[in-house]
């Protein structure tokens, strides 16, 4: 299985490279300087339509397939947009319940059929806390904190969540103490829009390597607390690929 490079997307810590397995369009994350052609070990599997860590022959993670959103997201074919309340009620949200159940599968798996274990950290019956694919060394420590109640987005979240969230946040700051990190050296926030649409607790390291330059669809928790009464029916901003639905669906 050979990987041949085509152009490079971006390259700053990791090298973003856009190529082929197969003839199909593959995006891989490595080390500077690869060669134009990268014979595979192997033993690598590739689940398709899933970030695939590798950690070896200096890649990080492969996308394959690539979907257009993951390459227009490393071409920065990124455009910032608005959505009104009106917007989510009559476009995006009849959109989302159309994709729900595959979007969130990955979820429910973890929730309720008790596959890749290996990744919880922590579990209530309110929710869990796993390490996120994006944890790939010592020193890239990131949480997923998700709750088991059903909730799309932050859009969804009323007065009645405080405890949830607080909960959610007491705990995962228990969990980053046992591996030496504190809240002044952590980022609480959601994705709006997400790429998963049952409701998930970024925690990351303030200096991931992971973290894009995405002001406006990084929303911090703590905003998120101060609007809870609000947040369902606001105006949103936030970037968004073009070649993504929802930008589609706004621009009608």
């Amino acid at each position: 299985m050979k990987f041949t490079k085509i152009e490079i997307l971006e390259s700053c810590s990791d090298t973003v490279y856009l190529g082929t397995i197969n003839e199909i369009l593959t995006v891989l994350i490595g080390n500077k300087n690869l060669p134009d052609e990268i014979e595979l070990n192997k033993d690598i599997i590739l689940n398709k339509n899933t970030p695939q860590i590798i950690n070896e022959q200096g890649i990080n993670k492969i996308y394959y397939p690539a979907s257009p959103e993951i390459i227009d997201w490393y071409k920065n074919k990124v455009i910032i947009v608005t959505e009104t309340y009106k917007d989510y009620e009559e476009k995006i949200e009849p959109y989302i319940d159309s994709i729900l159940e595959t979007n969130t599968k990955w979820v429910k798996n973890i929730l309720y059929y008790k596959m890749e274990t290996e990744r919880i950290l922590f579990k209530n019956k309110k929710f869990i806390i796993i390490k996120n694919i994006a944890w790939e060394s010592e020193n890239d420590f990131y949480l997923l904190v998700i709750p088991f109640e059903k909730i799309k987005n932050i859009r969804h979240l009323n007065i009645q969540h405080k405890e949830l969230l607080e909960n959610m946040k007491k705990k995962s700051l228990e969990v980053a103490k046992k591996f030496n990190y504190f809240d002044n050296n952590l980022y609480f926030f959601f994705h709006y829009h997400p790429t998963c649409y049952h409701l998930h607790l970024h925690v990351c390291l303030i200096n991931h390597k992971a973290l894009k330059f995405r002001i406006y669809r990084h929303v911090l928790l703590e905003n998120v607390m101060k609007e809870l009464d609000t947040i369902g029916k606001k105006i949103m901003k936030f970037e968004m690929c073009i070649s993504n639905p929802i930008y589609k669906l706004l621009e009608k």
